[in-house]
């Protein structure tokens, strides 16, 4: 938290990442003079007394403060930081998060992106995308936004899946307010993360920087639906800058929701996908994980009958398990038949169904 002293103080980030750059640590600062450290930094006087100052200052309240909020801080020099992060043309120099910081060193992320208001035919393709690279053990990672940022998380948390959320404001500031729940669900099961510290809005220009954040962690994005102008298409741009691969969704050629999908697919500006195991088979990610094959050869589960187990997390209704699989009514009773024969699920009082190994 050493560098932290310097951002406590009230220094740019910029100059804190000069300096950053060319210093090991934040006590080799003081092996210059004032002087050396005006011309090599090019920093003004003011700035370079308060850099000085910050050696002794007392920030114990900023600390507590950030202790409290319950929300963590590591800087580019920290080897928590991600490394596909550090790549980036502008890197943040500090990360503020809440959960699990070494998701975003995972090699297996994807970023799913889209509308604010998407169609039943986009939230229906982000939950089959979203289930299929929960299965292919990826961590996604979205904005958080009303939506397919929504409808990305939410999937993934119902999934048993891990989730990323990289967001436009302080950690303390919830917005929008409508996702507080998912916003400490992911505190709390995967990783909030934000450039901003407390107590910053959520202003119109933090979006922007906010999505370099997700196209940068991500070895790929997915835009599932997109109007022709949209933060979902800044995202998409910042990722082929960086040379991240580009996926969409292709839609109805009527509908404005699909305007900016179709128009980078026929670009040729990302590659037209129809479910999460073009990405995985794109990188090669096997869908079959070790505990899934395990899981299978266990109980001599066929491929719909692990789905249904899996879906059964928790106990649920014929009906919800229809929406979550998709797959017809009649076929399903007699898929749970058969695994309540094998003893893998029992059928309980209400119509529910629950796992039994």
């Amino acid at each position: 938290m050493e560098w932290y002293r310097l951002k406590a103080a009230g220094i740019k980030d910029s100059i804190i990442g000069r300096l950053m750059k060319e210093l090991e640590n934040y006590q080799d600062i003081f092996l210059l003079d004032r002087n050396q450290l005006k011309k090599y930094f090019k920093i003004d006087d003011e700035t370079v007394n308060i850099i000085y100052e910050s050696r002794n200052a007392d920030f114990s309240e900023e600390f507590k403060k950030l202790e409290k909020l319950n929300i963590k801080v590591i800087s580019m020099k920290d080897e928590k930081y991600p490394e596909r992060l550090k790549q980036i043309a502008q890197p943040p120099v500090f990360l503020y998060y809440r959960g699990d910081i070494s998701l975003a060193g995972k090699e297996k992320i994807i970023a799913v992106v889209g509308t604010r208001k998407p169609t039943v035919y986009g939230k229906n393709s982000c939950e089959r995308i979203v289930d299929e690279l929960t299965e292919g053990d990826v961590t996604t990672i979205s904005g958080l936004a009303l939506g397919i940022d929504t409808v990305c998380h939410k999937r993934t948390l119902q999934k048993g899946g891990k989730t990323i959320a990289v967001v436009g404001s302080g950690l303390d500031v919830v917005y929008p307010y409508e996702n507080k729940k998912y916003w400490e669900e992911i505190g709390e099961k995967g990783l909030l993360l934000s450039e901003f510290p407390p107590e910053t809005p959520p202003n119109a220009y933090n979006f922007p920087r906010r999505n370099r954040i997700i196209a940068g962690l991500s070895r790929g994005v997915a835009v599932i639906e997109s109007k022709s102008k949209g933060g979902s298409l800044i995202t998409a741009y910042l990722a082929l800058e960086e040379g991240r691969d580009v996926f969409a969704v292709p839609g109805d050629i009527f509908s404005p929701a699909s305007e900016g999908t179709n128009e980078l697919i026929k670009k040729s500006e990302a590659k037209l996908i129809t479910s999460g195991k073009d990405i995985l088979d794109e990188f090669g990610w096997n869908i079959l994980n070790e505990e899934k094959e395990e899981k299978l050869c266990k109980f001599s589960m066929t491929e719909e009958e692990y789905k249904i187990y899996e879906i059964l997390n928790v106990e649920k209704n014929l009906d919800e398990i229809i929406l979550e699989s998709g797959i017809k009514a009649g076929n399903l009773l007699a898929l749970l038949m058969e695994m309540e024969i094998k003893g893998i699920v029992s059928s309980i009082s209400g119509g529910k169904y629950r796992r039994k190994k």
